[in-house]
């Protein structure tokens, strides 16, 4: 029986999260981001690499997570990377670039990170109750 090699496109993302330990809240809603970035994005649902951080530990010594994230990449699981963003990866700039660098060099191909939110604007009057033209706003409605 022969089996054909699995190529990026049907290889499932991963996605790595980092969190306080008890912050269960936080992590079910980032999870939930997360597969609905990689529906939008039309990928298989990701699989899901947690660290905890342990108040007092480095944040950055033990994750043992992120290692096995590593060995996957480098074995070919996964070739895509789903982030919340940067500062998921470690507690410093520099030591976002190290772990970006690392996983690049084992194959991850792509590290995706969720857009930021957009913020909703609020457009009423402006001086004197009027709009850019000069004419008068309504507030919550578009001149």
């Amino acid at each position: 029986m022969t089996t054909t090699p699995r190529t990026p496109d049907v290889l499932p993302p991963a996605a790595y999260l980092r969190c306080p330990l008890g912050a269960a809240a936080a992590l079910q809603n980032q999870r939930n981001a997360l597969r609905r970035f990689a529906a939008r994005l039309g990928v298989p649902a990701p699989v899901f690499y947690e660290d905890y951080l342990v108040p007092g530990a480095d944040p950055d010594r033990s994750r043992p997570r992120f290692e096995a994230l590593t060995h996957a990449v480098l074995d070919g699981s996964h070739r895509l990377l789903l982030l919340p963003g940067p500062w998921t990866l470690a507690g410093t700039e520099s030591r976002v670039h190290a772990a970006l660098r690392l996983l690049t060099a084992a194959g991850c191909s792509r590290i995706l990170m969720l857009p930021a939110p957009i913020r909703p604007v609020r457009v009423g009057p402006g001086r004197n109750g009027a709009g850019p033209s000069g004419a008068p706003v309504r507030p919550g409605f578009l001149p």
